[in-house]
């Protein structure tokens, strides 16, 4: 949340995700909060547990700075999507992303509402809604809700 109290969309946690890690180690971070999009369960580590279970297990910190050093690769990321000027390169980067690591042949599902991802984007809901039906018109993509179809021409055509 910044100064003026607008939301701005860091990153979506899944299943299995974590955050808010920096009070195990001291660190506090006042600006950044979750909200559940779903039903959502929650397990929390208290940093007295924490601290214990490095001592005996070395592997679980290794594991940890890997997954950081993840969340940094992703945040970069967005930085770099945020960068472009243009709202449509950005936008188009973003289906690209989740094309690359989809697992579904030719769609991708959006994880986040049009709202959220316009936030994660910096852009405005209705600004996305032109470039989906640009994108449409354009014969790059289907979209039925959250779901995309890609088509070859989006391939090709960027």
């Amino acid at each position: 949340m910044n100064k003026d109290g607008k939301e701005h969309i860091i990153r979506i946690i899944g299943a299995g995700d974590y955050g808010g890690e920096n009070y195990l180690f001291d660190l506090q971070n006042t600006t950044v909060y979750g909200i559940a999009l779903t039903k959502t369960e929650v397990c929390i580590l208290y940093k007295t547990d924490f601290h214990k279970l490095l001592k005996i297990d070395h592997q679980v910190g290794q594991n940890l700075l890997k997954l950081n050093a993840k969340k940094s690769v992703e945040l970069e990321r967005q930085a770099q999507l945020l960068s472009f000027y243009r709202v449509d390169v950005r936008l188009v980067a973003y289906l690209e992303d989740l094309y690359n690591i989809n697992e579904e042949e030719n769609s991708i599902t959006l994880p986040m509402s049009l709202k959220d991802l316009a936030s994660y984007l910096g852009t405005s809901a209705e600004s996305l809604s032109r470039y989906f039906k640009e994108f449409e018109t354009k014969g790059w993509i289907e979209r039925h809700y959250r779901k995309i179809i890609i088509k070859p021409a989006f391939l090709g055509g960027i």
